[in-house]
């Protein structure tokens, strides 16, 4: 794995090229623009506000700005693991023409979706400002809790991108997986509201970990607790030690497959 990072490191101006032309293409010929990285989490923070606390009646203390602190991850995670998961079909030209590390082409699309993210925190600590949240020392943990959520993504992304190569049905399989694993997660509700019975199999789910944790050093100037940070550095380690062994073993045959 280390001798794969040196390889990559090498091709950095590709990965960097590569990550510039997909943000540039996501909003390309769009009027707003980039303006649509903040018109998005907006808009679903209002409709989910509206679900679930004025429609279900969760009764969480500054509910839109908990939701957003859980939403905004989530869909990072969940747009990087979804087109990552197709990056190698979408990209078979490239792939049948020239040599380069192929895990190039699915941290491409994790590394835009990730400046894109993190572009969207704006609208988060402008949430905490309008809802007078006081920001605390905790808040320097969030960096790390981004690198962990940034492994796991690059871990599970690695794994479906190969394993899709020859199962196309992955990527559909994915999808359904995706609509379950989202009210797994603690997004539109907190954890506090889940069952003392039930509340360690949520936290069984790395996600559920990560959205915790932010809320945690975010909102609640709180240091999440140390099982969450190892089981994040678990999850971690697993995938991208599962993922890249995967892809290595599966890339051989990417050409004659795609």
């Amino acid at each position: 794995m280390i001798e794969r990072i040196k390889e990559i490191i090498k091709y950095k101006e590709l990965l960097q090229n590569l990550t510039s032309k997909e943000l540039k293409l996501k909003y390309k010929n769009s009027v707003l623009g980039f303006f649509w990285s903040f018109l998005n989490p907006v808009m679903m923070m209002l409709v989910y506000t509206f679900a679930f606390k004025y429609v279900l009646r969760i009764d969480t203390e500054n509910f839109s700005v908990v939701l957003l602190a859980g939403l905004l991850p989530w869909t990072f995670f969940q747009n990087s693991v979804n087109s990552a998961t197709t990056s190698i079909i979408s990209n078979a030209n490239l792939v049948k023409k020239v040599y380069f590390p192929r895990e190039i082409i699915p941290l491409s699309l994790i590394f835009s979706n990730f400046v894109n993210f993190l572009i969207t925190f704006i609208v988060l600590f402008l949430a905490i400002f309008i809802f007078q949240i006081k920001i605390g020392a905790a808040i320097l943990l969030l960096p790390v809790v981004l690198v962990l959520l940034l492994g796991i993504t690059i871990g599970l992304s690695l794994l479906l991108s190969s394993l899709n190569v020859i199962y196309r049905d992955v990527s559909h399989f994915v999808e359904i997986i995706f609509m379950a694993w989202f009210y797994l997660t603690p997004v539109v509700y907190s954890l506090d509201l889940i069952p003392d019975r039930f509340r360690n199999i949520i936290l069984l789910n790395p996600m559920a970990l990560v959205v915790e944790s932010i809320r945690s050093v975010v909102l609640y100037n709180r240091i999440p607790e140390p099982k969450y940070f190892l089981g994040m550095l678990a999850y971690g380690i697993i995938l991208l030690f599962i993922g890249s062994k995967v892809f290595r073993s599966i890339e051989k045959g990417f050409a004659e497959t795609i």
